[in-house]
Parts: C-alpha cells; structure tokens; sequence
C-alpha cells in the first residue's frame, strides 16, 4: 500500500462504507468490453476503431465514449449500438472470458466482517449490472448500486458517486472509493472522499489517489493485517 498525500490510517479507521466501481476494479473485463465495442460498431458498418482507441474511454458512460470517438452525429446511431455491444458482451460473460479479480469475493466478504457497507457506482446500464453480479456471485455482498443509466453526467463528473453516497444515507467524506482509472479518482477527490487506486500497474492518474495499490487483493492483505 502507498499514500500518494502523507494520509493516516485513522481516516480509513473511521469510514462506514466502500464505493466500488466495477469494470477494470472488481472484474477482469476490459478486453471483453473493447471487444464487444469493436464487434457492435463492425456490425452497423463502422470497421475504423481499434482497441487502442477504445481503452482509454473504458469507464466512461457509452454515449460518452461514442461521442469521443464520432461526434454527437453518432447518436442516431447508438441505441442499435448499444443493444449490440450489450448482447456481445453478455456472450463474453457466458463464456467465460470475464472474471472477479483475484481476492475480489474475499474482500467483500471482508468488508461485510468489519461491519461497513458496500456499493458499486458504474457507468454499466442498470439491467447489465443486475445479471453481471448474480452471474458472479456478488449480488448478496452489495448493499447499494448506482448505475450509468440513472445519471444525467457520467464518469468523471461525481453525479453517480454523489448519487450512490446519497443512496447510503451517509456524507462524501464518510466513504472510500476504489476504482482502477482517473474517472474514479478525479470525482472521488473532487467530493472529498478518500480515494483508492487499484489494478493500476503504472499509476498512470492525474491527480493521484490518497491511496495506491498494485492489485486489487493487496487491498484484502492489508484490510486483514490493519483491521483484523
């Protein structure tokens, strides 16, 4: 674990719940969005995007990322988009090529044990997000969840984060929130809660999380040996 701002343990001692975002945080499932994004757009006649036009967009909202990448003009076009990219990307749950993060199901169960609550804030649709957690087993872990679809301004504006803290009765400062890019960490900042970096190699963000970890299950180790 690293501090990125001289912070203390007290602060983490004194929090009452965990906001979690969940693409690139608790799921392995990057590659298969950018695959799905590819194959969906391949299908409406639009062949010219890569996967690294897409990767630095992954953990925007999809208008967003379509809109980054065409234009607004593409919006005519992306209801259709959208059906397709979520029917690809169901077929790479089903299959197996998305996955929890090593340590993920303990960490939950982790938290549930030290008596704080657990939220996830993502930029996925409300009934992708529904199967994607009972597919994985991590429903019953989840005690509040807000999805891209009831925000007006996603990720990085803080509306989604601010709207899952109002969901859990309790103030931004009360809260951690764990993401693996800037989108997570930029609002988590802005609203002053505490802000925790995961699955990052390069800690390529700007500005930096109070706090840094490698991979998302050092964050289990050290939860154990702190808290434990």
């Amino acid at each position: 674990m690293t501090s990125t701002s001289g912070s203390s343990l007290n602060e983490l001692r004194s929090v009452k719940a965990f906001i979690f975002d969940l693409d690139g945080t608790l799921i392995d499932s990057v590659e298969a969005h950018i695959k799905s994004w590819i194959a969906a757009l391949s299908y409406v006649g639009i062949r010219n995007v890569n996967e690294n036009d897409l990767r630095p967009l992954i953990g925007l909202s999809g208008k967003d990322i379509m809109i980054k990448l065409f234009g607004p003009n593409i919006m005519s076009k992306f209801p259709r988009i959208r059906w397709l990219k979520d029917r690809a990307f169901l077929k790479e749950l089903g299959e197996g090529r998305i996955t929890l993060y090593p340590g993920v199901t303990k960490l939950l169960q982790l938290l549930k044990r030290l008596g704080y609550r657990v939220a996830i804030a993502s930029s996925t649709p409300n009934h992708m997000l529904m199967h994607i957690l009972d597919f994985l087993g991590i429903m019953q872990y989840i005690d509040v969840f807000t999805c891209g679809d009831e925000v007006v301004r996603g990720k990085p504006h803080p509306e989604i984060f601010i709207k899952t803290v109002n969901k859990l009765h309790l103030k931004p400062e009360d809260v951690v929130i764990v993401g693996d890019t800037v989108y997570d960490v930029k609002p988590a900042n802005e609203i002053n809660s505490i802000s925790i970096l995961v699955n990052n190699p390069n800690q390529d963000v700007n500005p930096k999380p109070r706090y840094y970890f490698r991979w998302i299950h050092e964050l289990v180790n050290f939860l154990r040996n702190e808290f434990l």
